[in-house]
């Protein structure tokens, strides 16, 4: 379609349980809730679609939504979307990757090794590296990066299982069995350089590029003394095309779930060292605490009743309204506790909210907060001049405060703000029992019963739209905490 194109790549950062998966499920929503439509894929495509992860997510074999453990990730783990509004005449273009906390492991000296070998790569010029794509009689390609001395026409074939595929990275063997399977046939094939191979990583057949790297290693090491074993015990290259991805992200989600003990500020520091070694974009940093619909039932359940009576939740004005309601809550709740006061907050919330955040540049979500704002003179002389929050000033204003950027967000609520919940016997499915009514949450919300709140995603939708210059109606009605936790920075 005609208009203004804008690309968001979103990495979604989170230890097991830490509510990727739904806020993934949320924001999906939340797009349409904005109006947004999806356009239908091409065949050239190179992303699963936004049809496929509710799919993959809630019908694995199984049963329920998946935890992201360990998993080789490549074009189709990513999910998208082309998304257009008729009323702006602009098309989004949009994919998000799930990625497990671990890859930013600082136990193993994983980060430098991977921007060593990201230099050595950049640097390489056209030779050796080959672009080589591959047809099908339906007119599907695979784009692969080979070399000189592999010949995928001829030689031993091996079917892979469905399980050694999601854990691990194939062979030649593999990718062999791969291409004859499915009748594909080369159609070209061209010397690229290390550039191109990083620039569309994420577009190109993985295992190819992995193989390949493998296979060239000493000639593309050889004025480095570096070791392909100890690269592969770093897990270097098993989390190489996630690595590349947060590079070339526009927005980094950490996810921290309240309901667990651990908090991720450990994990906020690490992406943020990551942020900070690295010479490349730097993305927009949120944090989205999993654990609202425990706020709202612990905090003041007649209030959340009333609202469920009184008024549905289904336009930006209502929604920003409830969400405003209960950051007060929480502001004056979490302030309380400086002074050892009791709060109405669940046990451990409040030293897990703390610790998260952090208490200033150098520390926890703060730190990756500061990690992220644009360096260098012409990013300075922009913040002279404009409205821009300052990170380091925001840290010195006396009392407690949230960082920019930082919302509590929920398992799915319906926009009469029934609170849902897995249902034990099908963990597939949400349900609420409305005194002895039990209620389906996907029934409520396709039925037209009741719309989807998106607590928590919706306005973090909304800040990520703004953060990347396009307004949306989710910015109607925002009062005093959504004003400052949507700062331009």
């Amino acid at each position: 379609m005609a208009g203004i194109s804008n690309r968001l790549r979103i990495a979604v950062v989170g230890e097991r349980a830490s509510g990727k998966s739904y806020l993934l499920y949320d924001l999906i929503h939340a797009f349409g809730l904005l109006g947004y439509v999806p356009e239908e894929l091409p065949l050239s495509y190179p992303y699963s679609s936004f049809g496929t992860y509710f799919y993959d997510t809630f019908n694995s074999e199984t049963g329920g939504m998946r935890g992201t453990e360990r998993y080789a990730c490549r074009p189709d783990n990513h999910y998208g979307a082309w998304l257009s509004r008729s009323t702006l005449g602009r098309r989004l273009e949009v994919d998000f990757l799930n990625i497990p906390g671990e890859m930013f492991d600082l136990s193993h000296n994983r980060m430098s090794m991977f921007f060593n070998l990201r230099q050595i790569i950049e640097r390489r010029s056209k030779g050796l590296f080959i672009l080589s794509v591959w047809r099908n009689p339906a007119g599907h390609e695979e784009r692969l990066i080979v070399h000189s001395g592999v010949d995928l026409m001829n030689g031993v074939s091996v079917r892979p299982s469905s399980q050694q595929r999601f854990g691990n990275y194939l062979n030649w063997n593999h990718l062999r069995c791969f291409l004859h399977e499915g009748r594909y046939k080369e159609v070209s094939r061209k010397p690229v350089s290390g550039r191109y191979l990083l620039q569309h990583l994420t577009t190109l057949q993985t295992d190819s590029v992995l193989l390949t790297i493998e296979d060239c290693w000493e000639n593309l090491t050889s004025l480095q003394n570096m070791s392909l074993e100890d690269y592969q015990a770093g897990q270097v290259l098993f989390y190489f095309y996630p690595l590349v991805y947060c590079q070339q992200a526009t927005d980094l989600i950490i996810c921290d779930n309240l309901m667990q003990e651990n908090n991720v500020g450990n994990l906020a520091e690490s992406v943020a060292e990551f942020m900070k070694e690295s010479s490349h974009r730097r993305p927009h940093a949120y944090l989205a605490f999993r654990g609202a619909d425990g706020l709202l039932s612990k905090l003041a359940p007649a209030t959340v009743k009333n609202a469920s009576e009184q008024k549905k939740a289904e336009n930006a004005a209502s929604r920003n309204s409830l969400y405003e309601w209960m950051m007060q809550e929480v502001m004056r709740q979490m302030k309380d506790s400086d002074g050892a006061a009791e709060t109405s907050l669940p046990d451990g919330w409040p030293l897990h909210i703390r610790q998260s955040l952090g208490d200033g540049v150098g520390q926890a979500f703060w730190h990756l907060l500061n990690a992220s704002m644009a360096d260098g003179w012409l990013a300075r002389l922009r913040s002279k001049f404009t409205n821009r929050t300052n990170v380091y000033e925001l840290t010195q204003l006396p009392g407690w405060r949230l960082p920019p950027h930082v919302y509590f967000t929920a398992t799915p609520i319906d926009a009469s703000c029934r609170i849902y919940k897995n249902d034990p016997d099908d963990i597939t499915r949400f349900y609420h029992d409305d005194e002895g009514m039990v209620r389906s949450f996907t029934t409520e919300v396709n039925s037209g019963r009741s719309g989807h709140l998106c607590l928590g995603a919706y306005q973090l939708l909304t800040d990520i739209l703004l953060q990347n210059g396009i307004r949306s109606e989710g910015m109607d009605n925002r009062g005093e905490h959504l004003l400052y936790i949507q700062s331009k920075l």
